[in-house]
C-alpha cells in the first residue's frame, strides 16, 4: 500500500495541469478504494459555491452536463469542507446530511459517501468524494488512505492551480497588449526586448520577433528609441507626453510617447516600458 501511495504522489506530481492532477487524483481513489463513483469538488473563490471539477461514474457525462454547482454549506461534502474533517455516511438514505437532489437530477442512486477535505496551509481547497464501495461500508482504513491521498494532493492541487491562475492572467494580459491601439514596447532591467505589440511592430515596421534581443541590438535602426530607454533605465525617470521623430523606411514620422518604469510589488524595478502613437498627420495637419 505504502509502494501504491508513493506512486500516485509521484504521478499527481508530475504535472502542473490542473485537470490533468485532478483525474490521477480521482482515478487513482477509485480504483484503492474500489467503488462506483467519484468526484473532486473545489471551492471556487469568486462564486464562493463548490464545483464538480473532475467526476467519475455511470452518471458523470450528465453531471457535467448539468453544471451542478452545490453550496458550500450543503450536502455531506459540504460538512466535510466547512469543517475540514473526513465525513462517512454508509447509509445516506438516513442521513439527514445527504442532498437528494443530484441523484434525482442524475438517476443514479447513491448509498454510501465518504468526502474527504483537501486542505494546504489551513485552507480548505475542497474534498475528494468517493461514493458506493462495492464491497461493503467504508471503513477507517479506507479513509486513512484516501486522507493520506488528499494529504499528498493538496500541495499538487495548489500549484496546479496557481499556474492555470498565472496562465489564465499572462493570456488576459497578451489579449489587452494586442488589442491596445497604440503601439507598446518594453525592456527589462537587463535591457533584454520582453514586448512588441502588434501595434508598436506595425508603427515602427519590425518584427515581434525582437522579443528575448538586447534593446541595443534590435532597435539599432533607431538611436532615439536606444537613447531613450539607456536614459530611464539608467536614471529611473519616466517621461510623459514628449514627441520624437523617427525615420522609418523612406518615411519621416512623429512619434507621440510616454515611458513608465516597470516595478514589482516590492518597489524593485524590473524594467520600462514606452507606450507610443504615430501623430504625423496630426501634426501635419495642425
Amino acid at each position: 500500500m505504502e509502494k501504491n501511495l508513493l506512486e500516485i504522489a509521484q504521478s499527481i506530481s508530475s504535472s502542473l495541469h490542473l485537470d490533468k492532477v485532478l483525474e490521477r487524483i480521482l482515478d487513482e481513489s477509485i480504483k484503492l478504494i474500489n467503488c462506483e463513483a467519484g468526484s473532486i469538488i473545489l471551492v471556487n473563490s469568486e462564486t464562493h459555491f463548490l464545483d464538480f471539477r473532475v467526476v467519475k461514474g455511470e452518471k458523470s457525462a450528465i453531471l457535467k452536463d448539468l453544471n451542478v454547482k452545490i453550496k458550500m454549506n450543503d450536502g455531506i461534502v459540504g460538512v466535510a469542507v466547512q469543517t475540514g474533517r473526513v465525513v462517512v455516511a454508509n447509509n445516506v438514505q438516513d442521513d439527514q446530511r445527504f442532498k437528494k437532489d443530484i441523484d434525482w437530477l442524475t438517476g443514479f442512486t447513491t448509498k454510501s459517501v465518504v468526502a474527504v477535505p483537501v486542505i494546504v496551509k489551513d485552507r480548505v481547497l475542497g474534498a475528494i468524494e468517493l461514493i458506493n464501495k462495492k464491497s461493503g461500508d467504508f471503513t477507517d482504513k479506507d479513509t486513512e488512505i484516501i486522507s493520506s491521498i488528499a494529504s499528498q494532493s493538496a500541495v499538487a492541487i495548489e500549484n496546479a492551480r496557481l499556474y492555470e491562475e498565472i496562465y489564465t492572467l499572462k493570456e488576459y494580459m497578451n489579449d489587452i497588449l494586442e488589442s491596445m491601439p497604440g503601439g507598446f514596447i518594453a525592456v527589462d532591467s537587463r535591457g533584454k526586448i520582453t514586448t512588441v505589440n502588434p501595434r508598436a511592430a506595425e508603427i515602427l515596421n519590425i518584427p515581434k520577433g525582437l522579443v528575448g534581443e538586447n534593446y541595443t541590438t534590435g532597435f539599432i535602426r533607431f538611436s532615439e528609441i536606444v537613447e531613450l530607454f539607456q536614459s530611464v533605465l539608467s536614471k529611473a525617470e519616466p517621461h510623459t507626453r514628449r514627441e520624437m521623430h523617427l525615420t522609418i523606411g523612406n518615411k519621416h514620422k512623429i512619434i507621440g510617447y510616454s515611458t513608465q518604469i516597470i516595478k514589482n510589488t516590492s518597489g524593485k524595478i524590473k524594467g520600462v516600458g514606452m507606450i507610443f502613437q504615430d501623430i504625423t498627420d496630426i501634426k501635419n495637419r495642425g
